[in-house]
Formats: C-alpha cells, structure tokens, sequence
C-alpha cells in the first residue's frame, strides 16, 4: 500500500512518506524511554510512535498540516535514537525527513516562494567559498576582540537574552588557513576526504589532523580543488531539490581522483553521503554513481579500524570520556570504533559515559532554531559529562562539538572537547618527539 493511493493530505511534488514504515510500526512503546523530547513532555504527541501515527493520519486524508502537526514534527530533534530501540526496523528517521519535506512544500505554496532562511541557506552553501568569506568576517571580528565586547557589554540582551546567549556558541574560527597534504605515493592505497562546511570553517585543525594521520597511516590523500557541501542540511531542512544538487556536484568533485575510499570525520555528513543510494534511487541519470560513492564512504575510526592503524605513544595521562553523536551511532552504527582508538592509546584512563548515545541537543541547527528545547538536551547531557570528572570529552561530530563546548562554558567546566582523531594525532606527534 503506497500513500500516493489514498485520499492523502500530502503534496504530490514533495517526497511521501513510506506508507509500508508507517504500517510496520507496532505502537509497541519500546522507543519511548530512548526519546528527548517525549522524556522532556510525557507527551505522547512528541513520543516516535505519536510521530507516526500524525503522519500516518496525514497520509490516509484524516488530518491536514496543521500547526499541531508541525510543531510535533519540528519538535524532533531525528536523533534516531527510536530507530535503534525499534524491534520492527521502523525506519523512523525517513518518515520524519519525508514530513519536514511536506511541510516545506506546503509552506512554500502558502508564501509564493521559499522563505528568507531557505534563501540565505541556498546562497551560502550552494558555494562554499561564500560560506569561508563569511567566516573569514567571522573570525575578524573575533580577533579584533570586538565579539568579547559586544559579549561582555550585554547590549545583545537589549534585543534578545536569547541572542545574547547564543553570542558564546560560535567557536573559534579556522578559517583561511590551507591544508597540507604530502604528494608523495603511499602504499596502503588512495582515499579522498570530505573538508566540510562547517568543520572547513570552525574546525580546520581536525582536518589537518585526519590528513595527517591517514598519511601516517601509509595513505595518500586526495583534497579535492573545490569542496561542496555534502546536501544534508538542506536535507534535513525541507530542501530536496538542493539536497540533491549538492551531492552531484561533491560526487563528481571525487569522481576523477580514483579513491579506494572517502574518509570523513563529521558524523552527520557520513550519515547522509552514505544514504546517498536512496537520495537518487528515482534518479537514473545518478542512481548507480551514487550507490557507488555511498559504498566508499567511511567514518575516519571506522575506516582505520577495518584496516589497521599503527598504536601510538602516550600523549599524557589524562582522563577522557567519550559521547556518542546521534548520526554515528544510531545512523551509521559505529559505537565500538572510536572507542577502540581511544582504548588503544597508553596512558589513558577511559571513563564511560552515563547516558552515552543520548542526543546532545546539536541536532544539525536545532539548537540554532529550537534554543531552548536544544539547551534543555543539554542541560541532561552536560551532568552526565560532569560526572565523568573527566578532563577531556571526546567526540566525533562538528555539531556535537560546538554544543559540548558550548556546554563547557555555561556550566563552567574545567574540560576541552576534542576529536577521536585529533587524540591520535597528537599520540602520534609524542611517538615522534621521542
């Protein structure tokens, strides 16, 4: 049975929810203790299986996209936290994106047109040289110290203590700076990786340290000239069109390079590129490229893992945990992999973490959109980590990043989030000096 077949509330040019995952789930309640904002509400509206059954009314004609129905969907942070727990395979995360899709579709015919966000959106990332100019303003604006002014002066309050809040989540800017890539021919084969977007902009420096390792490793590796924006944000935010746009400009970026594997340490972009398969699978003019590229792609300490890494020296002994991004562990099912780098480090003291795959309330740009839902994930998350007494947080996603250091900061926390592949690196850098 398809939705397409019933007297459906849903658009026909946006993308349909699938009506057999709809009907496949159980109503059976284990995703419910696994779900943020059904712990945060009670509310069965904002549980998954609640979710489903909305979107499942949409989809028989029996209810319309009304705002009940939006702030439900747009409540959900996707961690697909739900999806793991499922017993029935309910591939929840699909239904969701598929009702983010609709209810942009149907926004976008009652204004005429895509809203403000949608636009700035598409320019900033349709190019990603627009997006490092914006950061290079970022990070002067950073240098000159007028971004700590403005901060303690408070004069944000004046227009949103929200505003003023969200001033101390932007990290230090990296950009400008040129990454470093031997060109010499290694043994162990060739792999290409992802610079990003966001992580090009705030996070260069792990970048480099992926390069570095991979090259210590015995890789050599492909930067392609011009790096796109792997589509997910627009994705995720009820850009299909765009989504797709994106992620044919970045295949054909690698397409000549003749990698074995693409290597990526952002959690949320190797969710996406990996399901890139099913982003093209009524498209044949990309389907088989795209099933292709899907099949190289490889988080940084699944890739290593699967092929072996040389054991680095101790860094220093120090105490670190380690949180699990919602897109690694639900999404890409890679739990054990960081943790076998991180334990495979001498000198270090492992401490686990409470609640360790519960969403840090990043979520993509949730926290951008959804401030105070976001920080109320946080607040959860962040008593966790303080229990830990660690003194380094490590994890593997931009996102999850800037929230944590985020975290760091409004709790004031003695700690420093890192990168599983930065912890090497710098292992590594120790082996050196010695």
């Amino acid at each position: 049975m398809c939705a397409d077949k019933l007297p459906t509330n849903f658009l026909a040019q946006a993308p349909l929810p699938s009506y057999d995952q709809l009907v496949n789930c159980m109503h059976c309640g284990m995703c419910l203790p696994t779900c943020p904002t059904y712990s945060e509400t009670g509310m069965e509206i904002n549980s998954p299986r609640g979710r489903i059954h909305l979107i499942r009314a949409v989809a028989d004609g029996k209810l319309g996209i009304t705002d009940r129905f939006k702030e439900s969907i747009e409540y959900c942070l996707n961690c697909q936290a739900c999806v793991t727990s499922c017993p029935a395979g309910v591939r929840y995360g699909q239904l969701v994106e598929a009702a983010q899709l609709q209810i942009a579709a149907h926004e976008k015919v009652e204004r005429g047109g895509a809203s403000l966000r949608e636009k700035i959106m598409d320019w900033l990332f349709a190019d990603l040289r627009r997006l490092n100019f914006v950061g290079r303003l970022m990070g002067l604006y950073q240098k000159i110290g007028f971004q700590s002014l403005v901060q303690a002066s408070g004069i944000l309050k004046l227009i949103s203590q929200k505003l003023h809040e969200m001033s101390f989540m932007t990290p230090t800017v990296s950009a400008g700076r040129k990454y470093r890539a031997k060109s010499r021919h290694q043994s162990r084969g060739k792999v290409g990786i992802l610079i990003g977007c966001v992580q090009d902009v705030f996070f260069k420096d792990v970048n480099q340290d992926t390069i570095d390792v991979l090259e210590y490793n015995g890789y050599e590796v492909f930067i392609p000239a011009v790096s796109y924006c792997c589509g997910s944000v627009h994705g995720h935010n009820g850009n299909a069109e765009m989504a797709r746009e994106l992620a044919v400009k970045l295949m054909n970026a690698f397409d000549t390079a003749n990698v074995d594997h693409i290597v990526l340490n952002s959690a949320g972009c190797g969710a996406y590129m990996k399901e890139y398969g099913e982003l093209f699978e009524n498209d044949p003019l990309h389907k088989e490229m795209a099933r292709k590229f899907s099949g190289k792609v490889k988080d940084i300490t699944e890739f290593l893992t699967e092929n072996g890494w040389q054991i680095p020296q101790n860094p220093g002994n120090m105490k670190v945990t380690y949180h699990e991004p919602c897109h690694l562990v639900h999404s890409q099912k890679v739990s054990e992999q960081p943790r076998k780098i991180i334990g495979s480090i001498p000198g270090i003291e492992f401490i686990d973490l409470p609640e360790a795959t519960w969403c840090c309330g990043s979520a993509g740009i949730y926290n951008i959109l959804r401030y105070e839902d976001s920080m109320k994930v946080l607040e959860r998350k962040m008593r966790n980590i303080q229990q830990t007494g660690a003194d380094w947080i490590i994890t593997g996603n931009p996102g999850c990043m800037i929230q944590l250091m985020y975290g760091v900061k409004k709790y004031n926390l003695n700690m420093r989030v890192i990168h599983p592949v930065t912890l090497l690196k710098m292992a590594y850098q120790e082996r050196e000096n010695k």
